[in-house]
């Protein structure tokens, strides 16, 4: 079994280029977060599953630190930029389409997979509709969002729907549409549920020379 894929060889890098814009020294900056993470994650509420915690906990407390730092609007886009390129990566790699052909119903099948045992297994998530043309689930519980509530960021939630949102627009690009019903729709935004919803669009013709269109 191939070793998990560790996020922060994609993350780590993008940070150290874009903090050496912003910090006189952006490596040193990161070491004092990693070294002083410990003391971070003992603050966080018991309730929250151990392996989220593992996950959600460095990038959360390097935005918190870089927000003092650089102030609110530069940390969230540096952040979003680092998250969103290397959440992007590993949920393609949780797709695995180099063995697993890109199609509709692999899609739905490995959505359903990778919410019961992925990146996002702490929610909860119920199987609305899935046919060959339309594939929708909604998620009841977003333990992300719980957890950037009790630290005090609820605005990181949005990273997290922006990898959705990159990965899900180009896994069939020219054949699928995601759509999650309308915007600020999401728990993040305080409704009760986020919706999802997955279209198999079938291409249209191209126009016969010489007809009106």
């Amino acid at each position: 079994m191939a070793p998990e894929f560790d996020m922060k060889k994609v993350t780590a890098p993008l940070l150290l280029h874009m903090l050496g814009k912003e910090l006189r020294f952006p490596r040193l900056f990161l070491l004092r977060c990693k070294f002083t993470l410990g003391r971070f994650k003992k603050t966080i509420d018991g309730r929250f599953p151990r392996e989220l915690v593992d996950l959600a906990a460095l990038p959360a407390w390097v935005y918190l630190n870089l927000k003092q730092k650089i102030g609110q609007h530069k940390a969230f886009e540096i952040m979003r930029v680092a998250l969103l390129t290397g959440g992007t990566a590993t949920q393609n790699l949780q797709f695995d389409s180099v063995h697993k052909e890109r199609n509709f119903q692999n899609f739905s099948e490995l959505e359903i997979e990778n919410n019961r045992s992925g990146l996002v297994r702490w929610n909860k998530m119920e199987v609305v509709e899935r046919s060959a043309q339309r594939f929708e689930i909604k998620i009841t519980r977003c333990m992300f969002h719980e957890l950037a509530v009790s630290v005090g960021i609820p605005e990181m939630t949005p990273m997290v729907c922006q990898i959705d949102n990159a990965m899900f627009n180009s896994y069939l690009p020219d054949e699928m549409i995601f759509d999650r019903g309308l915007l600020g729709g999401r728990i993040a935004d305080g409704m009760r549920e986020c919706n999802f919803v997955w279209e198999f669009c079938t291409r249209l013709d191209p126009p016969i020379e010489g007809r009106n269109v």
